[in-house]
């Protein structure tokens, strides 16, 4: 059943990675595809991927969300609809889930079922979830950045059947309540805990473990669970449904026995098992049957209906028939990381049992779920803390033992008698409070693992050992705990191998345009240096690219260190992640060409024309501004010129008509360049036709969001360059654009977008 079961996930997977739909037509290849798994149970495993494959092309067909006409995207719509999930909301924006089932604008009126993703911003109304509104709207298809290593924003949104976002524009209109509202309930709730006196600290994590609520829990607070290796402990999954379950199993069981003519018709450990579903179906539904939860929810009710109908069943069957109905119910928790956490660790606990139960099991179970996870970890870009195997044995059974119940207990004391609540809430909060102090002391003291430090030929020696002592293992029935930690070191080096991304030789570089949306951002790496140019936006909200983009960015390329990092002027689109980036990493200096107006922390120099240096036979000049200059905005920018081996490439900030004129008159003979970042996102104040035919570049690149407000890059633009012979590349279609440069030619980009192209992104 496992290798089965591993074979569907398999297809399932194979089938994720197209980046489109395949027609309908193949799904007649179904049905001969089952017939010959029953058929040929020696060709189980291929065919149970190819059934896989089939399956997840069905469940992509079937769920698909529906189109919206391209027409209703190009002014505002009203929708009509209902609030779904529990509000995102803060000072300057509420943002919602909103089930729109007709739509109206102009004479045109449309019926169906749609699900947007809305923002309402200003001083909006309080979102109640169950409500029901008639909203204006200005809806967008989803668009995500598109980098490596980044977050996939539009598959998230696929997996809860959104594909488009929108914004409040204008007033709103009640249009009633729902009777009944499960979403209503939980929102009630998470008020009611935020309300119980507890600290925000506490109450946001409260809020995630009662409800499954994690849009007030910080920034900093995610980080500290990462650090620690204890995200689990706030996410409802696994861990927390069987708790409950086992909890409500335990007291049913002993409850049962206590009538001996029930126990003499169904024993107590078969009759405990419906209440335990029913504890764990009820929590699942507290926490709205989130993506998380139903892969939790599905794997107890396997285990529990095995015990419901008196099946005796092994340790992999079991997590085979898991992994089946979870697949088989969701194609898309595939592409989750919760997905392989989940089945990593329970994995790694039914190996351990199995092969080595014992009194002091529960000492070297911590361990062993560290050793199967960290893996993992490295491949999905998340911290592996080594300090989480004793964190995790001390803070478990706080959390199981006391947190968890005794939230449990005082939400249902909070809606029966309010007073009790909110006193057992406050004791909760208060026992919580020293716990998250005490995993801040411990984040603190976490060392930085540097995997990508690591040389290939190490890599290559221990894969090669753990393999050969892998063998011996099975064969002399080593400890189970010495099995899983060879395996676990031959799936990191193979995982390392497969992330590795080498430096550039010396006398070469790498030059990467990240997907900002409207912004700007470059990264130039050389054999042993890194700079950065710009740091994209900040928003009103709080998100910025620095945090989203760049830092999962160098997470995925194994930087560490920026040596220099250049802030071309002092516009929120160019320097909004700088913050981020001086608090994560360490960076060597910083030059701007508005240093006044950055209002950073670290001293920042201004930069100047003709200075120059040399990283590893690379050479960069800054040309503008001049030395004596005082320049404010975008005329004040930075612009940098990186050569090598015959090739370079202008980084032009946001320029103007001023700026360009100056570097005509005294820098004509260094512009002339391969590549050029096109100055002011390919404004129409920017890119003049002298300073266009000055460089004459082979291409040119624009740094804009897509279907942007400003209408970048003007058409006027793009014609300009082009006229010179210069191909134009747009972040906002292509994702991150990557040049490796220094053998001369300019060679061929290497784009993002068609590289991670994906069928939910059509």
């Amino acid at each position: 059943m496992l290798l089965a079961a591993a074979g569907f996930a398999l297809g399932v997977i194979i089938f994720q990675q197209l980046p489109a739909l395949p027609h309908a037509g193949w799904l007649l290849f179904l049905p001969p595809v089952l017939w010959c798994w029953q058929r040929f149970p020696w060709a189980g495993w291929l065919c149970a991927a190819l059934a896989g494959f089939f399956w997840g092309q069905l469940s992509a067909l079937t769920s698909k969300p529906p189109a919206l006409p391209e027409t209703v995207l190009e002014d505002v719509v009203l929708a009509s609809g209902v609030i779904e999930g529990i509000p995102d909301a803060n000072a300057q924006r509420s943002r919602f889930f909103f089930r729109a089932n007709h739509l109206q604008q102009g004479a045109l009126r449309l019926s169906g079922n749609w699900r947007f993703r809305v923002s309402w911003y200003g001083r909006a109304p309080r979102p109640v979830a169950g409500d029901k509104w008639v909203l204006p709207l200005r809806l967008k298809r989803v668009h995500g950045y598109r980098n490596p290593g980044g977050f996939d924003y539009a598959g998230w949104l696929y997996a809860r059947q959104v594909i488009y976002t929108g914004y409040v524009k204008g007033e709103g209109a009640p249009a009633g309540r729902q009777w009944w509202s499960l979403d209503r309930l939980r929102q009630n709730v998470a008020e009611g805990i935020s309300r119980s006196g507890v600290s925000h600290r506490s109450g946001a994590v409260l809020r995630a473990l009662v409800v499954g609520d994690r849009s007030i829990l910080s920034q900093e607070d995610k980080l500290v669970f990462a650090a620690t290796g204890t995200s689990h402990l706030i996410a409802i999954s696994g861990l927390h449904i069987g708790l409950v379950a086992a909890l409500v199993y335990f007291l049913a069981q002993q409850g049962w026995r206590r009538f001996p003519r029930l126990c003499s018709r169904w024993p107590a450990k078969v009759a405990a098992a419906p209440f335990a579903m029913s504890a764990a179906l009820a929590y699942a539904a507290m926490a709205g049957f989130s993506i998380p939860t139903q892969r939790a929810l599905i794997m107890l009710l396997v285990v529990m209906s095995g015990m419901l109908f008196r099946r005796a069943t092994e340790p992999a069957r079991v997590l085979g028939l898991a992994l089946f109905a979870v697949v088989l119910w969701d194609p898309l928790a595939l592409i989750s990381a919760g997905f392989w956490l989940s089945f990593g660790a329970v994995a790694a606990i039914l190996f351990l049992a199995h092969r080595g139960g014992g009194r002091f099991f529960w000492l070297w179970l911590q361990p062993g779920i560290f050793l199967a996870l960290a893996p993992l970890l490295v491949w999905l870009q998340l911290p592996v803390s080594l300090y989480s195997p004793l964190v995790n044995l001390l803070a478990i059974p706080v959390f199981a033992m006391l947190i968890v119940p005794l939230s449990m207990a005082a939400v249902v004391f909070q809606l029966l008698y309010p007073d009790l609540g909110r006193l057992l809430m406050s004791a909760v909060g208060g026992l919580l409070d020293g716990v998250l102090l005490a995993l801040d002391t411990v984040a603190q003291w976490s060392p930085a693992l540097r995997w990508e430090a690591l040389p290939l030929g190490l890599l290559v020696f221990v894969g090669v050992a753990a393999l050969s002592a892998l063998q011996r293992a099975r064969k002399h029935s080593w400890h189970p705990l010495w099995q899983l930690s060879l395996f676990s070191a031959l799936f990191l080096c193979l995982v390392l191998y497969a992330k590795r991304t080498p430096a550039p030789f010396p006398n070469q570089f790498r030059f990467t345009l990240l997907d900002v949306g409207q912004g700007l951002s470059v990264v130039v790496r050389t054999a042993r240096h890194v700079l950065v140019f710009d740091a994209g936006p900040r928003f009103p909200s709080g998100f910025n690219t620095g945090a989203a983009v760049l830092l999962p960015y160098f997470e995925s390329r194994g930087i560490r260190n920026i040596d220099r990092l250049i802030l071309s002027h002092s516009d929120i689109d160019h320097i909004g992640g700088a913050p981020d980036l001086l608090r994560k990493l360490s960076v060597g200096e910083v030059l701007s060409g508005e240093p006044s107006g950055l209002g950073l922390e670290s001293p920042v120099r201004r930069c100047a024309a003709g200075e120059i240096w040399w990283w590893d036979g690379v050479r960069f000049e800054i040309l503008h501004p001049a030395v004596d200059a005082s320049l404010e905005g975008n005329d004040a920018s930075c612009v940098l010129k990186v050569s090598a081996g015959g090739d370079s490439v202008l980084i032009t900030g946001d320029i103007e008509r001023k700026g360009e004129d100056w570097l005509l008159a005294f820098a004509p003979d260094k512009l002339r360049s391969q590549i050029v970042v096109a100055a002011h996102h390919g404004s129409a104040s920017s890119s003049g036709e002298g300073f266009v035919h000055a460089v004459r570049p082979r291409y040119v690149l624009f740094a804009t969001g897509r279907a942007n407000r400003w209408g970048f890059p003007r058409e006027e633009v793009v014609n300009r360059w082009q006229a010179v012979g210069a191909a134009a590349l747009n972040t906002a279609m292509e994702g991150a654009i990557e040049f490796r440069l220094g053998a001369g030619g300019a060679a061929d980009p290497v784009l993002w977008h068609p590289f991670s192209r994906r069928y939910w992104h059509n």
